[in-house]
């Protein structure tokens, strides 16, 4: 258990270790208006464009590094963007954060992955996606894994962030999980439906109710279905550790040969669950990167995910948001400590 009083130091053990994110990139734009009245065209509100309300953040798997960095660690990019402007503002943003992108491939076959949302008073009216989700091309994967083995034996940590935009075909995760199993080097995963059983051999496997449900064909309604469904997906995978995130409702941890591991969620109140799975296996592949007890990670994972939670859009979390919500939660009546 994670002395409230130790988290500081525990946070310590978490910088500077280099942890490699491969998965699929992503361009987040909002878009931020006033909306004071409905179109007399349709029944929709009309929006007024503010002038500074206007913002690209990196999403996806490049959210996934960004609170890497933010949290101390050294994150390193590989993927794609398209050979676009989008493509290139992403690349450009991740640099001026201190992201290392030259495992980053431009790929002209396809354009960048990206997300508008129009957004009025923090809240998101509607959203506009522009992607295309067919695998990419055996070449560009050939290409990553090139630049991935350059820097394989300098790594603390992977991360593989499947969103299902094409960059995690089975070629290049058998590619990466091989070379990672040959350089001793751990590997976690946060998957989705399309992917969900090519990740054998992982050091961690991360997916959330929804997708494990999906992946099983089984319903998770209480914390024993997802203490079944989580000890099948270790022997399915083989996997070192399971832990399905249940919202709301926490998580599970799940080891072959341990007890499983009930965390509930820190968050109480809740702004905005977007990126707090990113947030989660940042936090989990730092963690594992640096030695720590996997259960002792799941909770400071916990607490990440509240800090994301109480923030509007996509945020990379930081140490000082962690030991606030460890604070916040210490002082709670409604809670079992322990």
């Amino acid at each position: 258990m994670i002395p409230d009083n130790n988290i500081e130091n525990i946070l310590d053990n978490l910088q500077g270790k280099r942890v490699l994110v491969t998965g699929d990139l992503i361009l987040d734009h909002y878009i931020e208006g006033r909306v004071d009245r409905i179109s007399p065209e349709a029944p929709v509100p009309i929006v007024s464009l503010e002038r500074t309300g206007e913002k690209w953040v990196p999403g996806g798997a490049a959210n996934v590094a960004r609170n890497i960095f933010s949290l101390g660690g050294i994150p390193l990019m590989a993927g794609t963007a398209g050979d676009d402007d989008e493509g290139r503002l992403l690349v450009e943003l991740l640099e001026n954060e201190g992201i290392d992108t030259d495992a980053v491939i431009f790929d002209s076959s396809r354009p960048t992955t990206s997300k508008t949302r129009i957004m009025s008073g923090g809240h998101q009216l509607i959203r506009l996606d522009r992607e295309v989700t067919e695998p990419v091309s055996s070449e560009i994967q050939n290409l990553i894994l090139s630049r991935i083995e350059r820097i394989i034996a300098d790594l603390d940590a992977i991360v593989l962030e499947d969103y299902n935009k094409g960059v995690l075909a089975p070629g290049l995760i058998s590619g990466i999980l091989s070379d990672s199993k040959r350089q001793n080097v751990p590997v976690a995963v946060d998957p989705k439906f399309l992917n969900f059983f090519e990740f054998r051999g992982c050091t961690l496997f991360k997916p959330n109710r929804l997708e494990t449900s999906r992946a099983l064909g089984m319903e998770i309604k209480t914390i024993d279905d997802a203490i079944e469904a989580g000890n099948q997906l270790v022997d399915r995978l083989s996997a070192d550790s399971v832990l399905i995130t249940l919202g709301g409702d926490g998580s599970v941890l799940c080891r072959k040969d341990f007890e499983p591991f009930y965390r509930p969620a820190a968050a109480r109140h809740v702004f905005d669950v977007s990126g707090a799975g990113d947030t989660v296996i940042a936090v989990m592949a730092l963690s594992i990167a640096a030695g720590l007890p996997v259960d002792d990670a799941v909770r400071i994972s916990s607490f990440a995910a509240a800090a994301t939670c109480s923030e509007p859009g996509v945020y990379a979390v930081s140490p000082s948001d962690i030991i606030k919500e460890v604070e916040r939660y210490s002082k709670r009546k409604d809670i079992d400590q322990s």
